[in-house]
């Protein structure tokens, strides 16, 4: 079922271009942008019903969001309308259920509840850096570049991407790494995707892999591992080797720091002077 929705969502994003061709219509993951106007909140509520009842055999952390994200009473939320209160509480239940999805994001039943999410809470408008975060770690799929064609990327630190919307193919994994190397705003999004995955309850394993692979990569590609790289990983390194960070957050971790120190030396002087202190059991200093 999943090869055959990777061979649909090549169609689609084929058969379109970027967001701005959604005037007349409506984003969509499922259905034509046409098409999609014609299809009613109620129907996309019980199709994200039905994805999210098989989430829940899959992963029991999606519990709470039938009642929270998709219950009838959701139908008449309309963000524009909302309380600043009221946005923060949804934004929040809407960043886990995306940090949960990320294990299961190329499942079909992940796109039946994101088509729910996309049409009643415009998480492609408002939670971008979340959905990005959710779908990074298959980049290489055509589901991934199905969903960034519907993101409103202007201003962010994805902007970068636009040119995946007006092809609809996927980005070559050198250009995200090169983008990481040459970009510090594109690298802390992806660190701080890692410290909200690497956290008790949200733990994503696939996100982490990726994470490890991609920073050493990173470290690998760059010329040179100056004084700017390093402030940038270094908060992020404290993070993961915390107490509390998870197991998987800290292996991830640990795999990044000996890329670094294969690299680089650091000084007592500079550790110093970082916004936070690397513990010296677990990284040598000169």
């Amino acid at each position: 079922m999943a090869s055959t929705l990777a061979q649909q969502l090549a169609h689609l994003s084929a058969a379109k271009g970027p967001q701005e061709k959604y005037v007349k219509g409506k984003a969509s993951l499922l259905f034509d942008y046409q098409k999609a106007a014609d299809v009613s909140a109620e129907t996309l509520l019980r199709i994200a019903q039905q994805g999210l009842e098989a989430l829940c055999k899959s992963d029991k952390r999606f519990a709470p969001f039938p009642e929270s994200l998709f219950s009838r009473a959701s139908l008449t939320i309309s963000r524009d309308q909302l309380t600043k209160e009221e946005n923060t509480q949804l934004n929040t239940n809407l960043r886990a259920f995306l940090h949960v999805l990320t294990n299961h994001f190329l499942a079909p039943a992940a796109f039946q509840a994101l088509e729910y999410c996309i049409r009643r809470y415009q998480v492609h408008v408002y939670n971008v850096p979340e959905l990005l975060v959710c779908c990074l770690p298959y980049h290489a799929t055509p589901e991934f570049a199905r969903l960034v064609g519907l993101l409103q990327l202007k201003g962010s630190a994805w902007e970068w991407l636009g040119p995946c919307q007006q092809s609809g193919a996927p980005p070559p994994r050198e250009l995200l790494v090169r983008r990481c190397v040459n970009d510090q705003a594109m690298l802390r999004e992806v660190c701080r995707g890692a410290e909200a995955l690497g956290q008790p309850g949200f733990v994503s394993k696939t996100f982490l892999s990726f994470y490890a692979v991609l920073l050493c990569e990173v470290l690998a590609a760059a010329p040179h591992v100056t004084e700017a790289l390093l402030t940038a990983l270094l908060p992020f390194l404290v993070a993961g080797l915390k107490e509390g960070a998870a197991r998987d957050y800290r292996a991830a971790t640990l795999m990044v720091l000996t890329q670094l120190l294969s690299r680089a030396q650091l000084s007592k002087d500079f550790l110093a002077a970082s916004p936070t202190s690397l513990p010296c059991h677990h990284a040598p200093c000169c």
